[in-house]
């Protein structure tokens, strides 16, 4: 089925579904109308109630969310649909059908009794927890899990929640190797996520400039302002480009393309959208211009992802490492 389809065959679909999803009242709602499109089980199996493609068809979807500035965790429904599948289909065709509002708790495991960044966790019914063993466990918000308040939120459209684990958690467990699999799926989609974003700062900001007169001459017709959105454009278009290798058959490490994808993108992104913040100026900042708006969802899905943390562990290693397969035997050099 999916040799007969195309990934960008689902953009307009998705944006359309975004643009509904902004005018409607909660988490549930939104919920309602991405499952009445088929958009939370693009990945999830065909026996869950999922349309059972490839990742490159989330990867659309996460474009338009990230564009639309959805609130909502997509990523995480994604992921999660697809990975319950094989351990409680009932509750993964819930997620596809919009019936169950789930999350991740991407910062923490259980044993330390908090954890923290989980989107929309305050609305969620479900969170995903992680463990120490590297397993996790989807449980439901009781008295063992409990809501912490006063959080601190990055991103104001989909704000993140922490929450005290008191005790042994109960709910569907997810094994060591489907953490893994979710993990890397997710930094693919919030990768594709942050280059919808990063692209529509820059729309916003190529037409402002051809629209605002400064000095009797229109912004765009300075030659630092178009050097610099030309170079906002490559970086989309880098992102773009990383995400696609990582899900294309390149015969490297598949982990380091997949992890250079992510930490670029999440490097990237929030460049794009300050440059675009300073091309409109002061307006920039303001709540009526959502560029600031951007900055913060992909700053969170930054931290989602422990980009700075990755960014840092994974130079070492190269750093460290007197071969790797992009630049071959380096043991000279030491």
């Amino acid at each position: 089925m999916s040799d007969e389809l195309d990934p960008r065959e689902f953009e307009d679909t998705a944006r359309a579904v975004m643009e509904a999803c902004a005018a409607a009242p909660d988490g549930a709602g939104r919920a309602g109308l991405l499952a009445e499109a088929g958009l939370l089980g693009v990945i999830a199996p065909e026996e869950v109630g999922g349309l059972a493609l490839p990742l490159r068809f989330a990867v659309p979807v996460a474009g338009a969310a990230g564009a639309g500035l959805l609130a909502f965790p997509l990523v995480e429904s994604l992921v999660l649909a697809k990975a319950l599948a094989s351990v409680d289909a009932e509750e993964a065709g819930r997620i596809c059908g919009g019936e169950t509002l789930a999350t991740i708790a991407w910062s923490g495991v259980a044993e330390d009794g908090l954890v923290a960044n989980a989107p929309m966790g305050e609305e969620a019914t479900k969170v995903l927890i992680f463990s120490a063993d590297g397993g996790a466990v989807l449980a439901a918000k009781s008295n063992v899990v409990r809501l912490e308040t006063g959080s601190d939120h990055w991103d104001v459209d989909a704000p993140a929640a922490s929450f005290r684990c008191d005790g042994p958690l109960e709910g569907i467990e997810l094994d060591a190797d489907a953490v893994r699999t979710l993990r890397a799926e997710a930094d693919l989609l919030r990768a594709a996520f942050i280059h919808g974003s990063a692209w529509h700062c820059l729309s916003l900001a190529m037409d402002y400039s051809q629209e605002r007169v400064q000095f009797g001459r229109p912004l765009s017709s300075y030659q630092v302002l178009r050097h610099k959105m030309s170079r906002d454009a490559l970086a989309a278009e880098t992102i773009k480009n990383g995400v696609a290798r990582a899900l294309s058959d390149h015969g490297e490490d598949e982990n380091l393309v997949r992890d250079a994808a992510w930490m670029n993108a999440a490097r990237l992104g929030p460049a794009v959208a300050e440059n675009a913040i300073q091309i409109f100026g002061g307006m920039g900042f303001t709540w009526e211009v959502p560029l600031h708006r951007h900055l913060r969802q992909m700053r969170a899905q930054a931290a989602y992802g422990e980009a700075a943390d990755r960014l840092e562990a994974l130079g070492h290693a190269l750093i460290t490492s007197s071969v790797n397969e992009w630049y071959g035997d380096t043991s000279h050099a030491s």
